[in-house]
């Protein structure tokens, strides 16, 4: 299990009692060295394969994920954005 660190921002979710979380969406601030460690271990739970979990203080949320693994980077007026996106498997 991936841990999050460093500050939490703004979050939104959607739960149901049968499927549990719908959809959830946190943002956080993290210092280069908890943002290095956080895709240091994410990338490590990626490759062994199964399930892919991250956890917040009581909150975790996983999906057993299906290659291919989707990237998008993009630069945007000095920002540079990145978002992966992991697939459950059906």
């Amino acid at each position: 299990m991936v841990k999050l660190s460093g500050e939490p921002g703004k979050s939104s979710m959607k739960f149901s009692a049968e499927k549990g979380f719908d959809q959830f969406k946190q943002k956080f601030s993290l210092t280069s060295s908890e943002a290095a460690a956080f895709l240091r271990a994410l990338a490590e739970e990626i490759e062994a394969g199964g399930a892919v979990s991250i956890a917040y203080g009581e909150v975790s949320i996983s999906v057993n994920a299906a290659p291919p693994i989707e990237l998008e980077v993009e630069l945007e007026e000095g920002e540079l954005e990145i978002e992966m996106k992991l697939k459950a498997r059906a």
